[in-house]
């Protein structure tokens, strides 16, 4: 199972790496993402001096690293499930001997295999202009990537919900949108959760999307007490649990009104 697995996300890597020129647009889109943000933040502390905590090095930091992180937690294979629930093509995978969920998986993991390489990519070009706020000691730099694997499951059980509506739907572009515009919000990839409202900051303590972007930055930048990461990492289990059970309900209704609309 996990060889089938492994071959399905080489399979998708090298889907996306066969043109080379879509690393270098994906990359260079990524740099002047960074690019704009740095010079808009660089205005701001030229007239408060100050933002939500954070030092303008750090900001920049933030930035670089929410940019080169923004492809893990936004990508995935929604838009594959739904065209295999257009063109007929779920009925082999729902035959296949791997479940649907870990076919997918298979496929998601080679997505973000591409996208890490891109954000590795981003991050060392910035590195080279920019003088970066490095994590504290290796301690932190291990406790930010664990927390960004633990997310993983959690940002792919969101898909395989959004990817569901295909069952319900023609098109389920406006659930991408949605999907997207949320986690750029409620994640800190747009802002840092610090420099919202304390409503705000109070309803994402909840949800899971603080953990994929914003709360893995902190801890680069030694912001986050260590018993502080050890609730993040429960807190991002039960989300998984919880976004699986949903998942799985919500497929198996999927698949039986699908059944019955084809006779």
């Amino acid at each position: 199972m996990l060889k089938t697995m492994i071959q399905l996300a080489k399979m998708q890597f090298n889907h996306y790496n066969i043109y080379k020129s879509n690393f270098y647009l994906f990359t260079l889109n990524r740099i002047v993402e960074i690019i704009v943000y740095i010079f808009v933040w660089q205005a701001i502390y030229n007239q408060t001096g100050n933002a939500g905590g954070f030092t303008l090095s750090q900001m920049i930091t933030y930035y670089i690293l929410a940019t080169a992180f923004s492809s893990i937690a936004l990508w995935g294979i929604n838009q594959t499930m739904a065209h295999s629930i257009r063109n007929g093509q779920i009925n082999k995978e729902l035959l296949n001997p791997l479940s649907y969920f870990q076919y997918y998986f298979g496929l998601n993991l080679g997505e973000l295999a591409f996208a890490v390489v891109i954000g590795f990519a981003s991050f060392t070009l910035c590195a080279i202009f920019w003088k970066l706020a490095l994590p504290v000691n290796f301690l932190d730099f291990i406790l930010c990537i664990l927390v960004i694997l633990l997310g993983i499951p959690v940002t792919f059980f969101i898909q395989i919900i959004v990817g569901t509506v295909g069952f319900y739907t023609n098109s389920i572009w406006g659930m991408q949108i949605l999907r997207k515009a949320v986690i750029k919000i409620f994640s800190g990839i747009i802002a840092p959760i610090s420099l919202f409202p304390i409503w705000f900051q109070n309803i994402s303590k909840f949800l899971p999307f603080k953990e994929l972007i914003y709360t893995p930055i902190n801890i680069w930048l030694g912001k986050m007490p260590y018993n502080e990461i050890l609730f993040v990492i429960i807190k991002q289990i039960i989300w998984a649990v919880i976004l699986y059970i949903i998942a799985k309900i919500f497929f198996k209704h999927a698949v039986k009104n699908l059944t019955i609309n084809g006779g």
